[in-house]
């Protein structure tokens, strides 16, 4: 039987916001550093897309493929590293506007 995917939240929990250690400091972070990806002019022409058309605080969803580049498992626990290779885009916001 194939596996149901359904979107699971990355926020952190709050034990984990008290105990974070980032690169930089964070006022208040809401979601691990490591999960934020950024997207300059090059990456929007290659995905057919107007960067001005975005919005703070809209939603986008990503349908990617990533290569898996390192694993590490230790007593801590396991640690997955990955290269997003592909990727594309769609606005959820667009989508839903005709169901509000």
């Amino acid at each position: 039987m194939k596996k149901v995917h359904t979107m699971k939240s990355m926020e952190l929990d709050d034990e984990d916001k008290l105990d974070f250690a980032g690169p930089m400091p964070m006022p208040n972070p809401d979601f691990p550093c490591g999960l934020r990806i950024c997207l300059t002019s090059k990456e929007f022409d290659k995905l057919g897309l107007d960067p001005t058309q975005a919005k703070v605080g809209e939603i986008f969803h990503l349908h990617g493929m990533a290569r898996v580049m390192y694993i590490s498992h230790s007593q801590d626990g396991a640690r997955v590293e990955a290269q997003i290779e592909d990727l594309d885009i769609e606005s959820e916001d667009d989508e839903n506007e005709g169901d509000e």
